[in-house]
C-alpha cells in the first residue's frame, strides 16, 4: 500500500484518510527517494494472470519446504541493501 501525504508542523499528513490500526509501524520516504527506489527496480512486465500463477508456484515452493527468509530478515535485508538504519527503541 502506497500512502500520499505532506510534512505539516513536522508530522506527515495523509492526503487521504486511512484506516490502519493503531500502533502500526510505516516506513516514510521523501517522494524523490522513493522514486529513486523504483527505478532501479522496475515492475514486471507480467499480466495478472502470470503474476498469480507465478505467485502460487512460490507459495507451493514454500508449502514444500522451500527456504525462504522471515519478515524480520527480509527487511534487515533491505535496509543493508538501502543503507538504512533503523533505530532501537528504548535504548
Amino acid at each position: 500500500m502506497k500512502l500520499l501525504g505532506t510534512i505539516v508542523n513536522g508530522r506527515v499528513e495523509l492526503d487521504t484518510p486511512t484506516d490502519l490500526p493503531e500502533g502500526t509501524r510505516v516506513v516514510s520516504l521523501e517522494a524523490e527517494e522513493f522514486e529513486d527506489f523504483y527505478q532501479d527496480y522496475p515492475l514486471p512486465q507480467e499480466s495478472w494472470e502470470e503474476h498469480i500463477a507465478d505467485l502460487r508456484l512460490r507459495l507451493a515452493e514454500l508449502d514444500a519446504g522451500a527456504p525462504c527468509m522471515t519478515v524480520d530478515e527480509a527487511f534487515a535485508a533491505l535496509d543493508a541493501e538501502m543503507g538504512w538504519t533503523t533505530p532501537t527503541l528504548g535504548k
